[in-house]
């Protein structure tokens, strides 16, 4: 655990350490997509971690074990992981969750954040928010044939803009790696 003062953290790439560097920074070099998730950390107590676990590890106090356990909480960085999408559909027929076209997924701990255009009027769009509650969803899949497709679907009972009680819901990521990511914030099993 942290006495008084912060911890450092080495960079392993191979069989070479880089740094010391704070967790600030390496919270930024992942946010600019510098290091992978995957990417191992050493810190300075010895103990080595993934680049998610440290960030999953806001208080720079957590143990072997803990380091497992979901982060609920927003990030040290403030920022939440965000996934750009492609709702599908078009004015005549709009897709996932009423939306057209491309917008931005946004995890947020209990609830997914989605941004993107609706049909405003005859001709035209406009953009909105809406939030879906992780407790909404009964599975979240990657889908068989077209691995970058995420399908939600959503428990009977509850409506979420767009999408009825028991409907489903297919977005797709920029590839199949951000579908995996997401799934596994999600932590839905």
């Amino acid at each position: 655990m942290r006495k008084d003062a912060p911890y450092s953290y080495h960079l392993l790439v191979g069989d070479r350490q880089l740094g010391p560097y704070d967790r600030k920074m390496i919270v930024g070099m992942h946010v600019k997509k510098l290091v992978d998730h995957n990417a191992m950390v050493r810190r300075s107590d010895g103990h080595e971690m993934t680049v998610a676990q440290l960030q999953a590890d806001r208080f720079e106090m957590a143990d072997a074990d803990s380091l497992h356990s979901q982060a609920t909480s927003p990030p040290a960085s403030g920022f939440w992981p965000t996934f750009l999408i492609n709702c599908g559909g078009s004015l005549m027929k709009p897709g996932a969750f009423g939306f057209i076209g491309r917008g931005e997924l946004r995890f947020q701990g209990d609830y997914l954040r989605l941004t993107a255009n609706r049909k405003s009027g005859l001709v035209s769009t406009r953009l909105e928010r809406i939030k879906v509650p992780l407790s909404a969803i009964f599975s979240a899949s990657a889908h068989a044939e077209h691995t970058k497709f995420l399908l939600l679907k959503l428990k009977a009972g509850h409506a979420v803009e767009g999408v009825l009680g028991g409907g489903s819901a297919m977005i797709a990521l920029d590839d199949a790696e951000a579908v995996k990511e997401l799934l596994e914030l999600m932590n839905l099993s």
